[in-house]
């Protein structure tokens, strides 16, 4: 792993587009505590405000060593992408868009664009 890729300030963003059967706007998670809300209606953007900015809990550890942990929906890129899964309990569907390489799509033309300078 490069020093870039184990710095987690050098994370790369993530955006979803959210759709209840038209597209409401994109939602972007840039860094921790930071996710951009491209959404007009000033309900609908009120609600992913307050949805991205809760708190999760849930249970880690092995069996019979359980604990609780909790986790902001914003803290990571990790905790964003599962927060955009857990939308479709209030019937939203969420797409990443084409635009928006994955990490592991940058990472692939990294190795390509490394394998080529040889």
């Amino acid at each position: 792993m490069s020093q870039d890729e184990a710095d987690p300030s050098k994370e790369v963003g993530v955006k979803v587009e959210i759709y209840n059967g038209d597209l409401i706007g994109t939602a972007e998670w840039s860094s921790p505590g930071e996710v951009d809300l491209d959404i007009t209606d000033a309900a609908q953007r009120a609600f992913f405000e307050d949805y991205f900015e809760a708190e999760d809990a849930f249970l880690t550890g092995s069996i019979g060593d359980e604990e609780m942990a909790s986790e902001r929906r914003d803290a990571s890129r990790e905790a964003f992408t599962r927060a955009t899964y857990g939308l479709a309990a209030y019937s939203y569907t969420v797409r990443i868009p084409e635009e928006t390489p994955s990490p592991s799509a940058l990472r692939s033309s990294r190795s390509r664009a490394a394998s080529s300078a040889r």
